[in-house]
């Protein structure tokens, strides 16, 4: 293979001419001899090096016993040694000029503090020589196609070509998994890369790769944690190729703020659930949907709704046309002409054709390849599901015939037939062996598997609506931090902060004691809600620092001396705010946090004292789009009250979704905001806007952002 290794230089790595395996000795239980064994049975096609300080020979090659050994233009050295060793063997690999490497060895900074440490000399070591690297703490590469197969495990006797779908994934085991997996089916891996703990490259390094590897046409991601989540979006938004995302470790986010709403609800999971289903990435909960899914994206992709479900079985397609209807896809009617002729050619008479059509009454499998090509370059068919079975040895024999033909059609009229075949599981592993057309055996996984194709299609293909030019005053909100000393904004600075960026609240004032309390009451007209201001974020209700529905001086007063009198508030309290009460309209909930990984991200539900119980709520990685928001919106369960639900009249969307880009904006030209709860936001009705009626705001100190 001539390669061109000035223009894509990762190439050294995944197609190596000359490759040292450093690490190895004649001992059955070395692991490096494993690598070894792995490059020799695999046909790797290139010149294989081997180091041990013990010297000796393996496998008819000599094991040189110093890296000073090996000869100049060593492509990548695989290294599995003590981890003690490593720094001191990547400053050799240095000197010798080679500048790839794949560090399988483990105990660094996932065993102990002495092993970070060591992993701090590595990557200095490797930094002072230009060296890029695998892992540590991995089993390496496996390319298909030019046999560099490296992991530490035996794969002795594993036979697959190469197919479509490259694999990077931070656990070697599961990286395995999935190479079995996959290899026994119609899809098979290209390029699997056990990233371990990632020091050097990321899968962003090994993603910008395999976008421009033509023979990677699926890229699968393993990540057990993500630390460049705003990296992974932009390249998935960028990407021609499907890119499938399998996300461990779930659990919640860090609660730092026990009473930030957002932090409790935009858990990490949720998070990585709204910026995939935002930039194009599929995220899948389980190996099967991870090889499902990979089976459908290694055909066309279904392009719209229109379905037809064709079956050798009635009953089975009457379980097909309800996944069907629970995925939301339309069963598209055949022409009464059409289904005139396929009457004639059945036997009995019995069966009445429509969508799905069953075949139940035909037997004749040419005759099911030209109705599935009659229906395939239909314009309004979008895609097929073919429900097939096959006993007999016969039955077998012509299935085989149908499955090469099916692939054909498909490739021809480039539209998606999901192929569900019921038989026996040694026939079933000879299809998937022998025919390059994804092979499924249950109508659940292959209709679960169109819908994801369908999803997939469009939202690669939607266009966004164009921003809006939404401005915020950082003028103002500048002048506003310099003047905060607290990590936490009074609720009257955080209306303050709203205001500069657009979103009003309802009409309030500041005061320090009752009589203050009633003269701001009467100037914004009774009633009214007082609360203690307070730069802690203290949930107001569970301190009885919040009285609402005051409708007299007299009821205003005793509030007033109820929060004076409170031991609880004593030394929290810093005034009090006066505030008009909104009865009309729905409680909101709009906020906003900035995630380790992929930055701001912006959360809207149901609002007020249910917003954790309810749990109603969409979330999106800003800065957003009109599209964004709006899709937010529609997602809520509660959107049906805001379109107007059982003749209550429609409330204010555009002033909600012009509420969520300002919010946006917010997090994204201030950084040093960190979390933001708007909670309640009451939105109105149609035409009078939305109001802030709360809000708790977290900066951070010392931020020397130019924005």
């Amino acid at each position: 293979m001539a390669l061109n290794l000035e223009d894509k230089p990762m190439d050294r790595l995944f197609y190596p001419q000359r490759v040292a395996v450093i690490g190895v000795s004649e001992r059955e239980s070395n692991l490096g001899r494993l690598i070894a064994e792995n490059l020799f049975d695999f046909g790797f096609h290139g010149e294989i090096y081997l180091v041990g300080r013990h010297g000796g020979v393996l496998l008819g090659h000599r094991i040189l016993s110093s890296v000073s050994d090996l000869p100049e233009g060593i492509d990548v050295a695989i290294v599995l040694t003590p981890a003690r060793t490593v720094p001191d063997i990547v400053d050799q690999c240095g000197e010798k000029g080679i500048r790839w490497m794949v560090i399988e060895t483990g105990g660094f900074r996932e065993f102990s503090k002495e092993g970070e440490a060591l992993e701090a000399r590595l990557l200095e070591n490797a930094r002072k020589w230009k060296i890029r690297f695998v892992g540590p703490n991995g089993i390496g590469i496996i390319n298909l196609e030019n046999g560099f197969c490296c992991p530490f495990v035996s794969l002795k006797g594993f036979v697959s070509p190469p197919g479509k779908i490259s694999i990077l994934s931070q656990s070697g085991g599961v990286a395995l998994t999935y190479l079995h997996q996959l290899s026994s089916l119609n899809v098979r891996p290209n390029k699997i890369v056990s990233m371990g703990n990632k020091l050097d490259l990321t899968e962003i390094d090994y993603l910008d790769y395999l976008e421009n590897d033509a023979n990677t046409q699926i890229i699968g991601l393993y990540l057990e944690s993500i630390q460049h989540g705003r990296e992974l979006m932009d390249f998935a938004r960028r990407s021609k190729k499907s890119i499938l995302l399998h996300k461990s470790n779930v659990g919640t986010a860090s609660q730092q703020i026990a009473k930030f709403h957002t932090a409790a609800l935009a858990t990490d999971d949720r998070v990585v659930d709204a910026a995939a289903r935002q930039c194009g990435i599929v995220r899948v909960r389980n190996f099967r949907q991870f090889v499902h899914s990979a089976m459908i994206f290694s055909l066309p992709p279904m392009r719209g709704n229109n379905l037809v479900v064709i079956s050798r079985s009635g009953g089975i397609a009457i379980v097909a046309a309800d996944l069907a209807e629970e995925h939301g896809f339309n069963l598209v009617p055949f022409p009464e002409i059409f289904l005139k002729k396929v009457r004639e050619v059945f036997r009995a008479k019995v069966i009445n054709p429509t969508n799905p059509l069953d075949l139940g009454d035909l037997f004749d499998f040419e005759l099911y390849t030209k109705i599935l090509e009659y229906t395939i370059q239909r314009r309004d068919v979008d895609g097929i599901m073919f429900l097939h079975g096959a006993i007999s040895d016969k039955e077998k024999a012509a299935s085989r015939r149908l499955i090469e033909a099916v692939g054909q059609l498909v490739n021809r009229y480039q539209k998606p037939i999901a192929f569900r075949y019921h038989t026996d599981d040694a026939e079933l592993a000879a299809v998937r062996q022998a025919y390059a057309l994804p092979v499924f055996t249950e109508p659940e996984d292959a209709m679960e598997a169109l819908a994801t194709s369908r999803d997939h299609h469009r939202k690669k293909t939607k266009e966004g609506a164009p921003p809006l030019d939404l401005s915020i005053d950082k003028k103002t909100i500048r002048a506003l931090l310099g003047t905060i000393n607290s990590p936490f904004l009074s609720m009257d600075a955080g209306f303050t902060l709203l205001a500069a960026c657009g979103i009003p609240a309802a009409p309030y004032r500041r005061a320090a004691n009752a009589r203050e309390a009633v003269a701001a009451a009467e100037e914004i007209g009774f009633p009214v809600a007082a609360k203690v201001l307070s730069a802690q974020p203290i949930h107001k209700t569970e301190h009885n620092a919040v009285v609402l529905n005051l409708k007299t001086p007299k009821a205003l007063s005793n509030a007033v001396d109820q929060f004076e009198n409170s031991n609880e508030l004593s030394g929290v309290s810093n005034g009090i705010l006066i505030q008009k009460m909104v009865d009309e309209g729905l409680e909101m909930i709009l906020g906003a946090k900035h995630d380790p990984a992929f930055g701001p991200v912006i959360l809207v539900g149901l609002g007020g004292i249910f917003a954790e119980i309810f749990d109603d709520i969409a979330i999106r990685i800003a800065p957003l789009t009109q599209t964004d928001a709006l899709e937010m919106a529609e997602e809520l369960q509660g959107h049906k009250l805001i379109e107007g639900f059982r003749g209550r009249p429609p409330l204010d969307k555009e002033a909600l979704l012009q509420a969520i880009l300002r919010l946006s904006r917010l997090l994204t030209e201030v950084p040093e905001i960190r979390q933001v709860d708007i909670n309640p936001l009451k939105l109105l009705p149609e035409g009078k806007g939305c109001v802030a009626l709360d809000i708790r705001v977290e900066i951070q100190r010392g931020n020397d952002s130019k924005n």
